[in-house]
């Protein structure tokens, strides 16, 4: 989409008539406040350590700023992060921002249904495979779409409209 004072042009015109289904999940406070934390410092031990670093040899100064650098960009991608799943020409699309997108075409999906998810059972929340268990993509426990596909493969997906997502893969 354009930004917020320009007008929005025919791209977005026509992206937004073509999109079928759209639903986001923001992280759960949890995940936002660990991100924020593990970002935050992060960012102030880089900051701490460079009055240090002439003291220290080239690969220790720059393992330090290589580990604290990382850490700082994972906190901030989990401090940001979302999932969202989007129907649209066909194509359903996954995406755990920043870290997981998946196309599914709708062709390939046979049935959409309601089933619940538990963290618990798949040992956390994120992209998860657990013994048994169909592979999932979720942030929280609750309401989920349970796609079964073509080839004999299901998906979990956490969604709170599991109703409009199986309208909208039809």
């Amino acid at each position: 989409m354009t930004e917020k004072n320009e007008r929005p042009t025919a791209r977005d015109a026509e992206q937004e008539r073509s999109l079928v289904f759209r639903e986001r999940h923001r992280a759960p406070s949890w995940i936002v406040l660990l991100g924020t934390i593990v970002a935050v410092g992060s960012a102030a031990a880089l900051a701490a350590s460079v009055p240090s670093m002439s003291g220290r040899s080239v690969a220790d100064a720059s393992m330090l700023v290589t580990v604290l650098s990382i850490g700082t960009l994972v906190g901030l991608a989990a401090a940001t992060q979302s999932l969202v799943i989007t129907v649209r020409e066909g194509r359903l699309v996954v995406w755990l921002t920043p870290f997981f997108r998946k196309a599914v075409p709708t062709v390939q999906i046979t049935s959409v249904s309601e089933t619940v998810i538990d963290p618990v059972t798949y040992g956390g929340v994120g992209v998860r495979r657990a013994p048994g268990k169909p592979p999932a993509v979720f942030q929280r426990g609750g309401t989920a779409a349970e796609l079964r596909m073509r080839d004999g493969s299901t998906l979990i997906l956490e969604c709170d409209d599991v109703v409009g997502l199986a309208a909208a893969v039809r």
